[in-house]
């Protein structure tokens, strides 16, 4: 299979993700918007979608790239295409299905706790999440109204839209599993008013947790990505 992979900034890579996908003897057709990438027109020869996180709102339609994103992702809810948003990612998509992006009501920086909703057990991907849920990163400042179309698979009481999913196999998660340790420090470094935010105490915090919560997150990512591409595999066979 062929995967484009939206890509915003070169520290917010599909890092676990990509490197699963690849193991599984798939492609990976990366778009640079950092670099100045045009997004592709059409989503022909492509079998799924990855779009990653990235500073822009998702209501920054007068970027050019970020119109052209929704537009892409508008078609590929149309037809059906398997998508993975991640974060920015997650609003884009939900901004191609209809819904409002908003300022969160908290601005999550750092590890907290996403749980089940009552639609977890019967998804694909998310009734794998324990009952007791799962400590994520998040690194957000806006956040979304749910899509009429989608269905809430993960929720947290602070900011309920988590993750959701429309069709078939089309997810946007709010939080970050795909993460490493230097991916975070280099979003702490870069992140001047997340820094401020956080405060020396909340960036020690982070520090401090990561290596409790990652060996969780990753066993999580690669349990979604395994499902993921399953999804991918039957999309692709009824072609």
């Amino acid at each position: 299979m062929n995967f484009l992979l939206l890509q915003h900034l070169q520290i917010e890579p599909a890092a676990i993700i990509g490197e699963m996908i690849e193991e599984a003897g798939h492609r990976i057709e990366p778009v640079r918007m950092d670099r100045g990438e045009p997004v592709p027109q059409s989503l022909s020869g492509f079998d799924g979608v990855v779009v990653m996180g990235g500073p822009m709102s998702a209501n920054d339609t007068h970027l050019s790239f970020v119109a052209d994103e929704i537009e892409l992702l508008r078609e590929a809810i149309k037809v059906d295409l398997p998508v993975l948003g991640l974060c920015l990612g997650a609003q884009l998509l939900a901004r191609a299905a209809g819904a409002e992006i908003v300022t969160s009501p908290v601005r999550e920086l750092g590890w907290y706790p996403v749980l089940r909703t009552r639609y977890s057990a019967g998804d694909p991907i998310f009734r794998a999440l324990d009952d007791d849920g799962l400590m994520v990163f998040q690194w957000h400042g806006e956040t979304f109204t749910l899509p009429d179309s989608a269905t809430l698979v993960a929720t947290h009481t602070d900011v309920p839209q988590q993750a959701f999913r429309i069709g078939s196999s089309q997810y946007g998660l709010q939080f970050h599993i795909e993460v490493d340790e230097p991916i975070i420090e280099s979003w702490v470094e870069a992140g001047e008013s997340e820094r401020a935010a956080l405060g020396e105490a909340g960036i020690a915090a982070i520090r401090a947790q990561s290596p409790d919560y990652l060996p969780a997150a990753h066993s999580f990512c690669r349990q979604m990505i395994k499902a993921w591409l399953g999804l991918c595999d039957r999309a692709v066979a009824v072609k």
